[in-house]
Formats: structure tokens, C-alpha cells, sequence
């Protein structure tokens, strides 16, 4: 792995796909593998400094997929994990590098960004004034995507973070310190939260 970006990417594969009709997106087939294999081989190709993968719901599943990339990502499991995506977070966070200058908090099922994207938007972020006080989101058009990246000096602020459903909150309260990685690419747009979802990126691929 390239480790030139100093930034820790924290991978959520914990969740209940709770919308799915019983099924786990990110065990779902994308051209031969499971949507969460092009995720972890993505960002590991892009060089961060270590990816952190936070598993729970079909762990033995979960581990499997991630089996391939053994030697260049490390595993942690979210006993806390029905309780909502900021446990996970707040797990990967506890466990990411004191050295790191960030987090770069991505969903399992952003399969679609590929190596070039990540690292493109990784880059952004490192480049920026006062880099180590910026929020980085990806922007296409006027739609704000994912995934964010927090500068380290917002440790304390995720780990403390009382919302269930993630960190928005903590964005809307510094919104000045916000910076906007443009875009052309729907990639960040991803949004695979039901079977109909599944079945129309299918199409759209063909």
C-alpha cells in the first residue's frame, strides 16, 4: 500500500441495512464480488495511511470478504452496532493512529468511487489552509456526497457525538471550517438503500 496520505480511513460494515428486505447490501453482487470487496480495494489502493474496517451485523460474512485484504486492513468489531452508525464511527475513531492528521468516514457501500476519486478527494483535503481545522465533503452540482473527511482536532468532538445517525451535526456546527472537494463524478452520489436501488445501479451499469 502507497501509505502518502496521512489519513485514516474508516470503512462502515456494520450495519443493519434495515431497508434491504432482509438482506445486507454490501454482501450484494457487483459485476462477480460483493459490493463491500470494491469498497476495501478501492481505498486500499488509493494509499491512506491505514483503513480501519468496522464490522457487526453478518460479521463471519463480513470477515470473509475482508479476508482478501488481511495484510492491509485492520478489523474491528462493534458490539454497539444495532444502536446506530455513530457506534461504529466512535469504534473506529477510538482506534485510529494518534499520528494520523484525519478520518475519512465511508460507508460500505460506496463501491462506486473508485482508487483515482478517493485519492483525489484525500489530496483535496491535505492541500487545503489550515488543514488541520477542515471538514471536506465531496459536492457534485448543487448535491452534497460522501464520503466526509474530519481533520484529527474533531477526535474528541465524534467520540463524544450523542447522535445515533452519524455526524451532521458536528458539520452544521462548523460549518465555516467546511470545504468542498468539486466534482463531476455521481460516484459520491451513491445511494444503495433498497432493492429497487440495487436494481436500478444494475441497469444504469449495463
Amino acid at each position: 500500500m502507497d501509505s502518502t496520505l496521512n489519513i485514516s480511513a474508516l470503512i462502515m460494515a456494520a450495519g443493519l441495512s434495515s431497508r434491504m428486505q432482509g438482506n445486507n447490501k454490501l454482501l450484494l453482487d457487483w459485476k462477480g464480488t460483493p459490493i463491500l470487496h470494491h469498497t476495501i480495494k478501492n481505498i486500499v489502493s488509493a494509499g491512506f495511511r491505514e483503513v480501519l474496517l468496522v464490522v457487526g451485523n453478518h460479521e463471519k460474512e463480513i470477515r470473509k470478504i475482508a479476508d482478501v485484504f488481511k495484510e492491509e486492513i485492520n478489523i474491528l468489531f462493534n458490539p454497539y452496532f444495532e444502536s446506530g452508525l455513530t457506534s461504529s464511527i466512535q469504534c473506529g475513531i477510538q482506534e485510529a493512529s494518534d499520528q494520523t492528521k484525519g478520518f475519512m468516514i465511508c460507508l460500505g457501500d460506496m463501491f462506486l468511487i473508485n482508487q483515482i476519486e478517493f485519492k483525489q478527494l484525500a489530496q483535496f483535503h491535505i492541500t487545503q489552509e489550515l488543514n488541520d481545522q477542515v471538514i471536506t465533503l465531496p459536492k457534485v452540482g448543487q448535491k452534497i456526497g460522501n464520503p466526509v473527511i474530519f481533520a484529527e482536532c474533531y477526535r474528541e468532538q465524534i467520540l463524544k457525538n450523542s447522535d445515533t445517525q452519524g455526524c451532521k451535526f458536528i458539520v452544521q456546527a462548523n460549518a465555516a471550517k467546511v470545504k468542498y472537494f468539486e466534482s463531476l463524478s455521481k460516484h459520491f452520489l451513491t445511494d444503495l438503500d433498497t432493492l429497487e436501488d440495487y436494481e436500478q445501479l444494475k441497469k444504469s451499469a449495463l
